[in-house]
């Protein structure tokens, strides 16, 4: 669930990459939730004309999804429908993972794919008719060169379903049933109302994604033209006859329609990158690298080898169990690695056995026998977040208030005194600490009372890590962090802006080679600048990936 910096984030990326105008619409959709054009308009205080352009833009990079309700007329009334639209902010923060997305699909099927990736990345959406035009124009060569070669590439990342066709432009939604409303007190009320509004509005925008979604066997179906469909012969199932020139003449016809719709599918039907996909991928990377620092290469190797194995059956991004692996089917996919290749059937039944223990459990055994085995991808992710979690105590708080943390991680409920003795911390110091980590909501206090009237000399005050608040409050102060660094890089290149134009100006006379362009030098001074500022940039722009990585551990996966 994306907090209140996260929304704020992805209103600062939208604005640096379409606009001032294109922000501040964003921002309304972000903020407010869904809303029909005329209250958009009214409330960015913006003509609709100016106002179309860019929703346009926010739909076509796939930001923004509209969506259409039906409302019944009262009485006699015919019913209306009325279009709204609501900002996608998971889709806009995935803008910040585009060279993740570039650099995973040129590992896995080459640059020719990363090509066609980054142009979808660049517009949002394109037909095939589209992607071929800005093959042909990147290569320099005919359309009918690059075509061959393009199809076949799309084709390829279509079924790895990385691309995927684009959803309904405008799904009808069924009316919104009403909800009992229930009184609360106002102090109930303060406490939790923010909290329950985002998980409604998360709901709401999650029943409007769904409805215009197509089904899998729609959203990965690929066009005529690389399907082939023409070869299909329209007369297997029909009796022989001597009508052959009936015959002829009906096959003629058929395969003329199916160049038609071939045709017009390459055309119209628009495609988009599926980020899912990408998600899902860096999600196995995670778990792999997991396991290879807490056990061993060899384990990791044969983890990534089951998870190569069920990836085609994962239907979500966040599944928290694969599906179950017989023995013969890890041996068969680690064997298939390279790293696999030497790996001994004991080798593997012992690194199954030390993922499987009962302390590290990223296995568990599956099926009437334990034959087989599933993968514990929730409790992977799990993993990784609390090491990132004692990261932050240690960082923020010191070594003992880690120590406190990491017990109360592990035991659950314990008294102060308890607490004191198990993590070898004086009394005083132990109180300072549990109270400094309930201030920032790390933990939480809980009263067990032994008599009815609550009385403190007779109630007993337990301790325990308050999990959902803390990691809310982990990734809120992450979006936080990045949107800071964002500004500072951009603050950065708008105080050098003059230095940085000057650059631009003596690159494109190097460029020039009969020397037409006039002559641009720089100074010293200027020389020192341009390395400030690159070394500035490649720091900044270092720590916001490596903080995203950060954020998609606690958000995306």
């Amino acid at each position: 669930m994306v907090t209140r910096h996260g929304c704020k984030l992805a209103c600062e990326i939208i604005h640096n990459h379409f606009g001032e105008l294109v922000g501040k619409v964003c921002r309304c959709l972000t903020f407010r939730g869904s809303l029909t054009l005329p209250e958009i308009a009214r409330f960015c205080e913006m003509p609709i004309s100016q106002l179309r352009p860019c929703l346009l833009v926010l739909v076509q990079h796939n930001c923004v999804q509209g969506f259409k309700v039906e409302i019944e007329g009262t009485g006699l009334g015919a019913s209306k429908v009325f279009t709204s639209y609501i900002c996608i902010v998971e889709n806009i923060l995935h803008r910040m993972r585009f060279p993740k997305f570039l650099t995973l699909v040129r590992e896995e099927f080459g640059e020719e794919a990363e090509a066609l990736i980054e142009g979808l990345l660049e517009h949002g959406r394109l037909t095939l008719e589209q992607l071929i035009q800005r093959g042909a124009a990147r290569s320099g060569k005919g359309e009918s060169e690059v075509e061959k070669p393009l199809k076949e590439t799309f084709a390829s990342l279509v079924r790895s379903h990385f691309i995927e066709r684009c959803p309904l432009p405008e799904p009808v939604l069924p009316p919104k049933p009403q909800a009992e409303t229930k009184k609360t007190s106002r102090s109930v009320r303060s406490r939790s109302s923010a909290l329950e509004d985002r998980n409604m509005q998360d709901m709401e925008d999650h029943r409007i994604l769904m409805a215009a979604a197509p089904m899998d066997a729609e959203r990965f179906l690929l066009p005529l033209s690389i399907d082939d469909v023409s070869k299909i012969d329209p007369d297997a199932n029909t009796p022989s006859s001597d009508g052959k020139a009936g015959q002829k003449r009906k096959r003629d016809a058929l395969q003329m329609d199916s160049k038609t719709l071939a045709r017009i599918d390459e055309k119209e039907v628009l495609w988009r990158v599926n980020y899912e996909e990408f998600i899902r991928r860096l999600r196995h990377q995670l778990c792999v690298a997991q396991v290879r620092s807490r056990i061993d290469l060899g384990s990791g190797t044969i983890l990534q080898a089951m998870l190569e194995a069920v990836r085609s059956s994962e239907s979500m991004s966040r599944q928290k169990v694969s599906e179950p692996l017989s023995m013969d089917s890890i041996l068969q996919a680690v064997r298939m690695t390279h790293e696999g290749r030497t790996m001994t059937m004991e080798r593997i039944r012992l690194a199954l056995q030390m993922m499987s223990a009962e302390s590290v459990g990223f296995i568990s055994r599956a099926g009437e026998m334990g034959g087989q085995y599933v993968i514990n991808l929730y409790k992977i992710i799990k993993y990784a977040q609390g090491c990132e979690v004692e990261g932050v105590v240690l960082q923020r708080y010191g070594r003992e208030s880690c120590r406190i943390f990491r017990l109360l991680t592990m035991k659950g409920l314990l008294e102060q005194k308890q607490i004191s003795d198990m993590a070898l911390v004086p009394l005083k110091e132990a109180r300072e600490i549990l109270y400094r980590l309930l201030k920032d909501e790390y933990l939480q206090l809980q009263d067990v009372a032994k008599a009815p009237d609550h009385a403190p000399s007779k109630t007993i005050y337990l301790w325990r890590v308050n999990y959902p608040v803390m990691l809310q409050n982990i990734l809120d102060d992450m979006f936080r962090a990045a949107s800071n660094i964002g500004q500072r890089l951009a603050h950065e290149l708008e105080q050098e802006q003059e230095v940085l134009n000057h650059l631009k100006e003596y690159q494109h006379s190097k460029t020039l080679a009969d020397g037409s362009g006039a002559h641009v030098t720089l100074t010293q001074s200027q020389h020192e600048k341009v390395k400030r500022i690159r070394r500035i940039a490649t720091i900044l722009e270092t720590s916001l990936m490596k903080l995203d990585e950060t954020i998609m551990l606690f958000n995306d996966f």
